[in-house]
């Protein structure tokens, strides 16, 4: 199992790693501990030792999250290599775009069979034509090289079938959320007792938005909206990322510094599905966001960034705006907070629709694929 940071093996693959136990493999997890993760050095410590106590062999593996770093790719294959030399690989599970490329390029000169799951082409409908030619010509190659392409979203799957040449090209509905895991949470605290520990005042409405502090989330949109809308409306942001202190100065530019919450890095971030107004998520690019998900499962009413993979989960026009349209994102965010019976309904469609991108699905689809690989050996 190889991927670009620790962190896509945490979040999204271990019950993939545990199917491979299943199937009476030993499995070896190749990735970037030391740099470029969502995740906090606390988080990837509990990390490491889980691996090691499911007798996971694990390996610091300096693959860089960015293309254009030509010495560090390099680098990275040259470890690559040596891994696959120094084990009797039977076939490699690859994550991410340059761990993607250098693993099946690696694969390929070894002859070993190769799955690879896209978290999201970064090349799209509507996407920079930068990304077009720097990744569609590379990602057309390597499908050549491909056994497995494995696709999280429709969109992606549809331009997969048309275009590339992988041997299989597969879909499997996101990287499978445990529902009934956010579905069935009942809050630990008040909310009295969550508004103090934010420094929120108890009338406030709370806005949310999970993920990455990075420009690809986008989260000055909302930042930018807050001076339109009422003062009582806050928004936290749970996650980390190089953008940090960039989003506390233009905060603090726009005047909305007293309004916003950067959680950080929070290993559980139910409680605060559970106490959020609205799901906010305006993204300019996405595969398909587990975060959207689970907070779908959690039952919160969702507003997002009408892009492929947001557009899969929401169906609903009325809960979509352009990623730069301010505007329309106020409008439609104050539809759901100044009619409580309209957010409800719209929140109970989202709980619906999520059941459909659960982990049973997701695992039985992985299970089938994993198995066609040790019965092609």
């Amino acid at each position: 199992m190889l991927a670009s940071v620790a962190s896509m093996i945490d979040q999204f693959n271990l019950p993939n790693i545990r199917l491979m136990q299943e199937l009476d493999y030993e499995v070896h997890v190749a990735c970037n501990f030391d740099k470029g993760n969502t995740c906090d050095e606390n988080r990837i410590q509990k990390l490491k030792a889980l691996l090691g106590k499911n007798d996971v062999r694990w390996h610091q593996w300096d693959c860089p999250r960015k293309i254009r770093s030509a010495g560090d790719c390099i680098r990275a294959y040259g470890q690559l290599q040596k891994l696959i030399r120094q084990y009797r690989v039977e076939w490699i599970h690859c994550h991410s775009p340059v761990g993607g490329v250098l693993s099946r390029i690696a694969a390929h000169f070894a002859g070993i069979p190769v799955i690879y799951t896209v978290h999201g082409f970064h090349f799209y409908q509507g996407a920079p034509a930068q990304n077009w030619l720097l990744y569609y010509p590379v990602e057309k190659l390597l499908s050549y090289w491909t056994d497995v392409l494995i696709t999280i979203n429709q969109e992606d799957y549809r331009f997969a079938k048309m275009h590339l040449n992988a041997r299989r090209i597969r879909r499997i509905p996101g990287v499978g959320i445990d529902i009934e895991r956010f579905r069935d949470y009942q809050p630990q605290t008040t909310r009295e007792a969550f508004c103090r520990r934010y420094h929120l005042p108890l009338d406030a409405k709370i806005l949310l938005s999970v993920g990455e502090l990075s420009s690809r989330k986008n989260h000055r949109l909302v930042l930018s909206a807050l001076p339109d809308l009422q003062d009582h409306i806050y928004y936290i942001i749970c996650g980390q990322g190089e953008l940090r202190e960039e989003l506390i100065a233009f905060a603090r530019e726009t005047g909305v510094s007293e309004r916003i919450r950067l959680a950080g890095y929070l290993e559980d971030v139910r409680e605060l599905y559970k106490h959020a107004d609205v799901f906010v998520f305006p993204s300019y690019q996405e595969g398909l966001p587990a975060a959207l998900v689970e907070a779908m499962a959690c039952g919160l009413p969702c507003l997002v960034s009408d892009i492929r993979g947001n557009r899969e989960l929401i169906r609903q026009e009325s809960c979509r705006f352009k990623p730069d349209d301010s505007a329309c994102f106020c409008k439609r965010l104050r539809a759901l907070l100044d009619d409580p019976q309209y957010a409800a309904g719209k929140a109970a469609q989202c709980q619906k629709r999520a059941v459909s991108y659960g982990r049973k699905m997701a695992e039985r689809k992985i299970r089938t694929i994993y198995k066609s690989m040790k019965d092609d050996r």
